[in-house]
Formats: structure tokens, C-alpha cells, sequence
């Protein structure tokens, strides 16, 4: 079954730091930044362009969103849910699952020392 795109307005937010993740994205038309809470402020760390995943930390090790994603333009973003890759990962040899799990936790702890910051 062929997945549809999502439309998202700007100044709409895409996913927000802390919820539950099950989809990451590619955003294929339009502009997205990437927005990280310290305190009671969100500050712009990030910009998403066309051609980029966006959501894949916190879909690739089951944790909560570790930011928040705005469209900072009228924006065209296509989902891809976590069964479909899945099913597409199952069937990759070990030693790559275990290349992406290094990879995934460098990423989360990179993300936590910027939180930090």
C-alpha cells in the first residue's frame, strides 16, 4: 500500500520534544527547524531541507523525541513507520544491526551532551 505525504503549514510543529515516536520522515518539499527546550525556551538548533530524514534518533532506539520540529515553510514531508523499516532491517546481516546500535547510541549521547549545554 503506497503511503501518502503529509502537508504541514508553517509554523505548524511536525513532533515535540518528549512524545512517544513510531514514524520518522522525509521531507521532500519545503523548510523545517529543529528545536531544543532549556528551561522554559525553545532554541533553533537545526534546519531540515529537502532530502533529509528527520525523527530518526528517537524512531531508531524506541526513546522519547529528543526535540521539537516546526515547518518553517509550507512543507510536503512523507512518513515512513517504524513496521515498514522493520521489516527492511530484519533481513540486513548482524554485524550491521550492530553498526546501526553503535551508531544510534553515539547519536543519543551526542544529543544529550547539547541538551546539557
Amino acid at each position: 500500500m503506497a503511503r501518502k505525504t503529509i502537508l504541514l503549514e508553517e509554523g505548524k510543529f511536525l513532533m515535540r520534544e518528549g512524545e512517544e515516536s513510531s514514524t520518522m520522515y522525509l521531507l521532500i518539499k519545503g523548510e523545517l527547524e529543529v528545536l531544543k527546550r532549556k528551561g522554559d525556551i525553545e532554541k533553533a538548533v537545526g534546519q531540515i531541507n529537502p532530502g533529509d530524514i528527520v525523527g530518526e534518533i528517537s524512531f531508531l532506539d524506541n526513546s522519547p523525541r529528543s526535540a521539537s520540529v516546526r515547518a518553517l515553510t509550507n512543507s510536503e514531508i512523507f512518513p515512513i513507520p517504524r513496521e515498514n523499516f522493520q521489516e527492511t532491517f530484519s533481513k540486513l546481516p548482524d554485524w550491521y544491526k550492530s553498526l546501526h546500535q553503535t551508531i544510534v547510541d553515539r547519536l543519543r549521547k551526542t544529543t544529550a551532551r547539547i541538551k546539557q549545554k
